[in-house]
């Protein structure tokens, strides 16, 4: 091949060419070594810092979305929350109308007012209310025992009671100790009536000498029935499945509430 021709063919590049070049610069193969191993170096360091500031970054990123995910899942969570009710107990029964009353002076007057008005035989009414069992004896001025408050759960009922001789109130409450509650209701019996005074007829208590209270068995449930010299039913009270008190102003408020709590008793 012409010498031309070989010096027009470019050179492949070698170590040895480096080494042949560095010479003709005056750098010798050592020197050379360590520029190459210092550059490495500089470029191992320049890739880890990269790689620091990318999980840096990757970090800050996570935790800012982390932050906006929180901060927008509680928004979220706050916008869907339903206002709590003011209701201290739901129906343990399933009664057949429904009254709210969340005025305290006029609890009483609402609960005499139904008493007063003809409704479908054997129908249940019940008072939706903010108070607990305390409460409303305080505000119906019935002076239940502090103990049997004790004893029982704050969540209790409010019943109408609509039967063919007259209507009745019915209180329904959860009690927490049977054998407890059960020595605290005979306890009350001998005031027991003069509590419920406001939701009882007058004439139904003129003759309270010759009041007392005797056991019956109703809807298979083991009762106490106070009655008047007329054998009319004053107070009534059981406690169903040991679990739940029934005061009622009159035998077939209890009964009604009874079948009720036996056909579907309460969870």
């Amino acid at each position: 091949m012409p010498q031309d021709r070989q010096n027009d063919i470019p050179r492949i590049r070698t170590f040895e060419t480096d080494i042949e070049s560095r010479k003709k610069s005056g750098i010798s193969p050592s020197e050379m070594v360590a520029k190459r191993e210092t550059f490495i170096e500089a470029e191992s360091k320049k890739n880890i810092k990269k790689i620091i500031t990318i999980a840096v970054l990757v970090l800050v990123g996570g935790g800012v979305a982390f932050g906006f995910f929180k901060y927008f899942a509680k928004t979220e969570s706050a916008v869907k929350e339903t206002p709590k009710t003011t209701q201290i107990g739901k129906p343990f029964i399933k009664a057949d109308l429904e009254k709210a009353v969340t005025d305290s002076p006029s609890l009483i007057s609402a609960i005499k007012q139904e008493l007063a008005i003809p409704r479908k035989l054997d129908s249940l009414l019940f008072f939706l209310t903010p108070y607990t069992l305390k409460e409303f004896g305080e505000l119906a001025n019935i002076k239940i025992p502090e103990l049997l408050i004790q004893s029982a759960h704050p969540s209790f009922n409010i019943f109408i009671a609509y039967s063919i001789e007259s209507s009745s109130v019915v209180l329904l409450i959860k009690t927490e100790d049977f054998e407890k509650t059960y020595s605290l209701l005979l306890s009350w019996e001998k005031d027991m009536w003069q509590s419920f005074v406001p939701f009882l007829n007058a004439e139904d208590i003129t003759n309270i000498k010759q009041f007392s209270f005797g056991d019956e068995i109703i809807r298979n449930n083991d009762s106490r029935v106070l009655k008047n010299s007329n054998n009319k039913s004053i107070i009534a009270y059981s406690i169903f499945n040991k679990e739940f008190v029934v005061i009622a102003t009159s035998r077939e408020g209890l009964s009604l509430v009874l079948r009720r709590l036996i056909a579907s008793p309460p969870k």
